[in-house]
């Protein structure tokens, strides 16, 4: 059944998105109710993704053993098949950890630019494909703009803006690992200019550039769902996006644009009250066509 919804998937979707040069999409988004799965193309790669739970737990193998039916399906050799092992929010312990360290990367493409991303090493591979139409959105509108990207992780959006002419950036990201992989990304595309990058919490950076009479004319705000690291006090985004928002809009322009998405699977937005004028969900215009569960929410404000 899952070879079959895979094989079927991709003959529909990879005609359209090579056209297009893009090398990453979802062929496999839990289609079947039984088959609790996740897979995604990466230029000739294939990430399988099951959701731990107890039915398939107790079945050894069975990840394996759906992945590489798919991977038979799709013709893709066994060293271009990556597993992963997901699971919903953890009472205790760590929700991400390292699966490897083979430091291994692949350029993707994603018309006009390419990413580098790691299949092996990490839950998430550096890039999340479901975002591809809103970093077209920021391309279009960056143009002159000074750009700020709050949890920046790998800077896709930050190639996507600088792509797109904005005058100046700064990325922001808790780990100076991912920085290094964003300034990769910028310089695979070519992309010299004024570019900068802060390791650092969000919300400490908030403080400090709101002290500074920082300001910016757009920005991208996509943070994680939970975060506890050591050095920071714990995020909720259900409970603490509207602050998080506010603090953010305090740095923007008049007229400045800021974007803002989650991928809570239950978010419930509380915006009333945010100093915009103006607040718009899009996410039916960012979800793209080959993921079939909306990946995430999507809001456009402008200050």
């Amino acid at each position: 059944m899952f070879a079959n919804r895979v094989r079927k998937n991709f003959r529909s979707l990879h005609p359209a998105f090579e056209r297009r040069g893009v090398g990453a999409f979802r062929v496999y988004d839990w289609d079947i109710p039984e088959i609790r799965a996740l897979a995604d193309w990466y230029e000739g790669h294939l990430v399988v993704a099951g959701y731990a739970r107890e039915q398939t737990d107790a079945i050894p193998g069975w990840l394996t053993a759906i992945a590489s039916a798919a991977a038979d399906a799709l013709e893709v050799p066994a060293k271009a098949l990556h597993l992963r092992s997901r699971r919903t929010r953890p009472k205790a312990g760590e929700r991400y950890s390292r699966l490897s360290r083979t430091g291994a990367r692949l350029e993707v493409r994603e018309a006009p630019l390419r990413f580098l991303v790691n299949l092996d090493d990490l839950l998430d591979t550096g890039l999340f494909p479901d975002h591809r139409e809103t970093r077209a959105r920021i391309r279009a509108e960056s143009a002159g703009a000074s750009f700020l990207n709050l949890f920046g992780y790998t800077g896709t959006f930050t190639c996507a803006a600088a792509s797109g002419g904005a005058r100046r950036t700064v990325t922001v990201d808790a780990s100076a690992a991912v920085l290094r992989w964003a300034e990769d990304n910028l310089r695979l595309n070519r992309l010299s200019g004024d570019h900068a990058f802060v390791a650092e919490d969000a919300t400490r950076f908030l403080d400090r550039a709101r002290s500074r009479q920082e300001r910016f004319g757009l920005c991208l705000v996509d943070p994680p769902t939970f975060s506890t690291r050591k050095d920071a006090p714990a995020f909720d985004v259900q409970r603490d996006h509207p602050a998080l928002l506010e603090s953010t809009l305090a740095l923007l322009e008049p007229g400045g644009v800021l974007y803002f998405s989650t991928n809570h699977q239950r978010f419930a937005p509380r915006l009333s009250g945010l100093s915009a004028r103006e607040i718009r969900e899009i996410t039916e215009e960012t979800a793209p066509r080959d993921y079939r569960r909306t990946p995430h929410r999507c809001f456009r404000m402008v200050k």
